[in-house]
């Protein structure tokens, strides 16, 4: 049986924040189904939150793929500053019902910073004590409904350079015709 691994990691959101929604950011949404999709084939589960432009994420499962998992976030375009704020080898995993539960920016959480002198969601200063009241707020938490999420438009694959100097050329080619005739016809 492989090494489980529960890695919890910080991480700043790098697309623009809608400051007047009252659900989930549409950029927060898109990992989640994301995650849903894609954790269950790698034997990952784990709970999100996102607050004041923060992510705090807990991520468990065999040791191999929380780390590739990790290792390909730092390529994604929509985090910035990762760190790792725990990594611990457990026995088994407390997600285990939720590919990926996310956690609304719920009054629980603003309670917790709060309690911790807190005004804003920051886990890059967390101590080990309110890490771990998160991940037990995580834990305990409800798990958030998505809203309908409008798929990424499909992107072209890049043209290879010889065929867009071939459309060039074609375009300079038909310009050329149109002025040739135009010149014939005139007086």
């Amino acid at each position: 049986m492989p090494q489980l691994l529960r890695l919890t990691y910080a991480s700043r959101a790098t697309f623009p924040l809608n400051r007047f929604t009252s659900g989930i950011q549409s950029e927060v949404a898109r990992i989640m189904v994301q995650s849903r999709r894609n954790n269950p084939r790698q034997q990952l589960v784990g709970a999100l939150y996102f607050g004041d432009g923060c992510f705090f994420q807990c991520l468990e499962g065999p040791e191999a793929a929380v780390e590739a998992l990790y290792q390909r976030l730092h390529g994604d375009p929509r985090h910035t500053d990762l760190r790792v704020l725990a990594r611990e080898n457990v026995s088994s995993t407390r997600f285990s019902n939720w590919a990926m539960k996310l956690v609304p920016n719920a009054a629980e959480v603003q309670a917790l910073m709060v309690r911790h002198g807190r005004t804003t969601f920051d886990p890059y200063s967390f101590d080990d004590s309110l890490r771990q009241a998160t991940v037990e707020l995580l834990l305990r938490g409800a798990d958030a409904a998505l809203p309908p999420v409008p798929e990424e438009p499909r992107r072209s694959p890049p043209m290879p350079p010889g065929v867009k100097l071939a459309i060039a050329l074609g375009a300079v080619g038909a310009v050329l015709g149109a002025l040739s005739l135009a010149l014939h016809f005139l007086p």
